[in-house]
This record gives C-alpha cells, structure tokens and sequence, in this order.
C-alpha cells in the first residue's frame, strides 16, 4: 500500500535573504540545487519571523510558541523539555 502523506524538506539555512537565489529573482549568483527546489515545491517569500535570532526563532517555528515563552531569546540552546514539530511527527 503506497503512502500518501506528502514529503516535506524543510531547507534553514544561516542569515540568507530570499532574494539569493536565482529563482526568486537574483540574476548574478548561481543556485541551481535551490532552483530546481524551487521549480517543484514552494517558496515562501512573505515569510516573517518572530526574533532575528536563528535559535530562538527556529525554536518558535518547530514548537508554534513565541520565543518569550519556549524561553529562549538568544542563541543559547533551546530547552528540550517542549515538544518540538519532529516529536509530534509520526
């Protein structure tokens, strides 16, 4: 019995704006790997995030809390003890 349930690559990558592929608009720097993701998946390019951080606003996204409340606001590690996305996950 083939599986359904669609298969999801969620791509983070450190401090790049969205206008660094060439799919999404940039005509100078070359990104043909993320090209061809773009070209058969989607791409969020209105996405807006909770903290500038990259710890804490990953930590919100993968438990749906705001950085205040998973308590971390900083680049420290997050605390492990929320459920985070991959745990809920089957």
């Amino acid at each position: 019995m083939a599986d359904d349930r669609p298969n999801i690559l969620l791509l983070l990558t450190d401090q790049q704006r969205f206008d660094t592929i060439r799919a999404l608009g940039n005509p100078v720097i070359r990104t043909p790997v993320l090209d061809d993701l773009v070209a058969r998946g989607t791409a969020f390019t209105r996405a807006y995030t909770p903290s500038p951080v990259c710890v804490s606003a990953r930590g919100a996204m993968l438990t749906g809390l705001e950085p205040q409340t998973t308590g971390c606001t900083d680049n420290a590690p997050m605390d492990f003890s929320r459920q985070s996305l991959m745990q809920r996950l089957p």
